[in-house]
């Protein structure tokens, strides 16, 4: 019991996290694949914006691709900064507006205090 306590303190504190933004970010990945809007083998190409992210990357060269299963698993594996940006990218037509979208997915699932931004 003290220990599901000890993890609900401070739950509505503001913070930055990197890796709710990744689990968001697959999330809605994996949503795309379900709804059909994109196979593990749609192409995902990294743009030369994405390649300036900061590591951790993948270090694929702007205007390469990788496949959409190639890129879940660098998120996964690496939280490969890169590929999370041209998900963004090819998802949501740009970082902002699929940062949008994953505040407005949070807040579906019960993320009232969280807005996702770029």
């Amino acid at each position: 019991m003290s220990t599901i306590a000890t993890c609900a303190n401070n739950i509505d504190s503001i913070r930055h996290p990197a890796s709710l933004t990744k689990m968001m970010t697959l999330y809605l990945l994996f949503q795309d694949l379900n709804a059909g809007k994109l196979t593990l083998n749609s192409p995902i190409t990294v743009s030369r914006r994405c390649t300036g992210m900061a590591p951790s990357k993948l270090g694929v060269r702007a205007g390469q691709s990788i496949t959409a299963e190639t890129a879940t698993r660098a998120l996964i594996v690496k939280s490969a900064n890169d590929i999370a940006c041209a998900v963004a990218e090819t998802l949501g037509g740009s970082e902002s507006a699929f940062a949008q979208r994953m505040t407005e997915r949070g807040r579906e699932l019960g993320l009232k205090n969280s807005t996702f931004m770029n």
